[in-house]
C-alpha cells in the first residue's frame, strides 16, 4: 500500500509521530527549561507566578502557530513535488 492509500485509510497520522524527540541533546534542553521555569516561580507572589504562567502559555500558543505554519509549508510542497513528478 503507497502513502496515498494509507493517508486515505487513516493510517498515516504525521501528528502522532511528532512529539518528543529522543535525542539526548533535546531531553537536556528540556531539564533545563523546566529546571529554569521552577525557578523563576519559587519564590514568586501569586501575581508573578500567574505572569510566568501567561508567558510560558502565550509561547507555547505562538510556537504551535509556526509548527503548523511548517508543517501546511512541507504538506504542500510535498503535494507539489507529487503532481509536478506524476505529471511528466
Amino acid at each position: 500500500m503507497g502513502i496515498l492509500e494509507e493517508f486515505y485509510m487513516g493510517e498515516v497520522r504525521p501528528w502522532e509521530q511528532f512529539g518528543c524527540s529522543d535525542d539526548p541533546v533535546y531531553k537536556m534542553y528540556s531539564r533545563k527549561i523546566e529546571q529554569l521555569e521552577h525557578s523563576l516561580m519559587v519564590g514568586r507572589s501569586k501575581k508573578e507566578q500567574k505572569v510566568c504562567q501567561e508567558l510560558k502559555h502565550l509561547r507555547t500558543v505562538q510556537s504551535n502557530m509556526e509548527l503548523e505554519r511548517m508543517f501546511l509549508y512541507a504538506f504542500r510542497m510535498g503535494a507539489a513535488f507529487a503532481l509536478e513528478l506524476f505529471g511528466e
